[in-house]
């Protein structure tokens, strides 16, 4: 029923006596007029019904539709609803009597949820300014009035021009394939020197067909990403969504995570990001670094904080992670002047070689 009204007040306008509006107005004047903390009396309620609606209600009408709305399992609540004790409680002739009142419609999101929700659109690569607007409004929309995301205050052309325009159809794409157990084909872009994506071709300079057994989504840094196993391979991979081109679900059924190596018991995303700071690929292995103890909230961003971590002298401090080669060679360099890594050997010589290219080029 509460799906049912909700959707079907438009259609049936038209069709239905005002007086049949009453209790679908009421529930729009308590979802848009108040929260936990913006209340409303019957009285209230009854003013709001002739200054929106133009329509005159007695009390006795508006209790018997709130009655009504509770009983069909709408979140509506009033004063005392959760305990007694808040109740006011009046002396009549026929005894004690409760005061209903300060009724609210109880949203099915926080504010801060909300406001978390809103941040993620805005972060999200990809979306267009009129996409943004759009999911942000009906977001704010999922709250009372009172709720303001303050999007008007956002400069929206910080976030630069959309390069891909079907990243909301890729994604939908990506879900269905990952619900289903089915492989996913598509086109991958890179970025050009003139700003726009340009298609990756195979050695027979045609656009190149990735086929992948898709597993998860993750954001990163304010990107999206694929996390998927390419075959023949037999390792994981990830693809930015955002340059992700003519995606398609196959009939071919997906091979299971578990059969990789090394995911027998399956994939935490917090353990995979952890290892690849930064989502550089290649297989975790152990690695020690030393640093000051000031960049324990960097090592914290990368690495999260469940980390095997040695006091040292001088305020320093030895850290073990299990990362990929490849990220930590990057991540390193990001910290040259702080960071130290003491194992594995080869990644020491490959850290110390890119220093000294890089020192060659900037002393010519």
């Amino acid at each position: 029923m509460y799906t049912i009204i909700v959707h079907m007040r438009w259609i049936i306008m038209t069709d239905m006596q005002p007086k049949k509006m009453i209790i679908l107005d009421i529930l729009d004047i308590l979802r848009k007029h108040t929260d936990e903390d913006h209340r409303l009396s019957q009285h209230q309620i009854q003013n709001l019904m002739k200054s929106e609606y133009g329509m005159e209600v007695d009390r006795k009408t508006v209790r018997r539709n709130l009655s009504k709305l509770m009983e069909y399992g709408f979140p509506i609540k009033y004063r005392g609803s959760d305990f007694e004790e808040d109740a006011i409680i009046r002396n009549s002739k026929n005894g004690e009597e409760t005061i209903l009142t300060d009724w609210y419609y109880v949203h099915k999101f926080m504010n801060g949820e909300l406001r978390l929700l809103i941040d993620s659109v805005l972060l999200t690569d990809g979306l267009s300014k009129k996409d943004r607007l759009s999911l942000i409004h009906r977001l704010e929309g999922l709250s009372s009035k009172y709720f303001r995301s303050e999007i008007s205050k956002i400069d929206m052309d910080i976030y630069g021009k959309v390069l891909n325009r079907e990243i909301l159809m890729t994604l939908e794409t990506i879900g269905s394939a990952i619900a289903n157990g089915r492989q996913l084909s598509f086109h991958y872009c890179d970025c050009g020197l003139d700003g726009k994506l340009k298609y990756r071709l195979d050695s027979n300079g045609n656009k190149k067909q990735y086929t992948v057994n898709p597993y998860q989504v993750i954001s990163q840094n304010g990107h999206s990403y694929l996390i998927c196993n390419l075959p023949p391979y037999d390792d994981l991979t990830h693809f930015r969504i955002d340059r992700i081109k003519d995606c398609q679900v196959l009939d071919t059924p997906s091979k299971s995570l578990r059969m990789l190596k090394g995911f027998e018991t399956g994939i935490r995303l917090s353990d995979y990001i952890k290892s690849h700071p930064n989502l550089w690929s290649g297989e975790p292995v152990h690695i020690a670094f030393q640093c000051k103890q000031y960049m324990m909230n960097d090592v914290a961003d990368s690495f999260g904080t469940d980390l095997r971590i040695e006091e040292l002298p001088d305020e320093m401090m030895k850290v073990h992670v299990y990362a990929s080669e490849a990220s930590m060679l990057h991540w390193a360099i990001q910290f040259a002047d702080a960071v130290e890594v003491l194992s594995p050997q080869g990644l020491r010589e490959q850290i110390a070689e890119t220093l000294r290219n890089a020192l060659e080029r900037y002393e010519q």
